[in-house]
């Protein structure tokens, strides 16, 4: 299998390497053509409404659509034709509207896939220069803002991307390209599938602990310190550390970092400020 059908297996296949031109100049010129017709049939229109104001026998058409619609001469029938070719041009040209705005939405593909898929491109073990026409440079770098995916794979936060599209490549590279297996559909491209499913709950697992080993280790280490200045510092370095990994490993939005981080410090200045730490049993 080679060309466009090779192509279209990849893509069929892994829908995040679905990328595709969304033509965004092309599409509003079209667009603004549109406008342009609709503009002149109206100015047209507005020609035959005056004109038909001052003719006996069409004076009732803006008052009466039987008339306009069922008039008998030839004159008589410019309006109402004029009229259903706007009805006509504006369907259209709400539909582009429509479809312009969908396109507009549409995110651009995981920078990752899309360098995967031009590598793909260019191997002679998977797609091997597989178009030779104008539209073989279609993905390239000058046309990168004016791609999109028609399904973006999406991480959750900057951990699991880095780690999904940064360790886990580093790591096929170094390791497991030794036990892992090209996939089925193209055994000789070298090319290997990982199941993101239980790689992101390592990433989850992980974050967890991390998260929640921060507040435990900061009065670990502010029950030994006796400076209180020290103390200060180890607040202010340990309220920091947290806030950035509210970010970088949850989807909390600022506010609720704000919040939690606040409430993070009010603790470990809690404890800072007395001088015996209680335990009940």
């Amino acid at each position: 299998m080679e060309g466009y059908p090779a192509i279209a297996q990849l893509m069929g296949c892994h829908d995040e390497f679905a990328i595709v031109r969304r033509f965004k100049e092309l599409n509003m010129q079209d667009i603004l053509y549109l406008q342009a017709e609709i503009l002149h049939l109206k100015e047209e229109l507005k020609k035959i409404e005056l004109d038909d104001k001052e003719h006996p026998e069409r004076v009732f058409f803006s008052r009466d659509w039987w008339s306009l619609a069922n008039a008998q001469d030839e004159e008589g029938q410019k309006q109402w034709a004029i009229v259903l070719e706007i009805r006509r041009k504006l369907q259209e040209y709400n539909a582009r509207i429509t479809e312009q705005v969908f396109l507009s939405n549409q995110k651009g593909p995981n920078s990752y896939d899309l360098a995967f898929f031009r590598d793909w491109l260019e191997r002679p073990k998977m797609g091997n220069f597989p178009l030779r026409g104008l539209d073989r440079n279609a993905w390239d770098t000058e046309y990168t803002d004016d791609l999109l995916a028609i399904k973006r794979r999406e991480h959750a936060d900057p951990v699991s991307r880095w780690f999904i599209d940064g360790f886990i490549p580093w790591f096929h590279n170094k390791f497991g390209s030794r036990f892992k297996k090209p996939i089925p559909e193209s055994p000789l491209s070298e090319v290997s599938q990982y199941n993101e499913t239980p790689l992101l709950r390592i990433v989850n697992i992980l974050g967890t602990l991390v998260a929640s080993l921060l507040p435990i280790s900061s009065i670990v280490i502010l029950y030994f310190v006796n400076n209180a200045v020290v103390r200060l510092g180890i607040v202010v370095a340990f309220t920091a550390v947290f806030s950035i990994t509210l970010l970088l490993i949850t989807q909390a939005k600022r506010a609720e970092v704000f919040a939690a981080t606040s409430a993070f410090a009010a603790v470990q200045v809690v404890f800072i400020s007395s001088n015996y730490v209680i335990v009940t049993t």
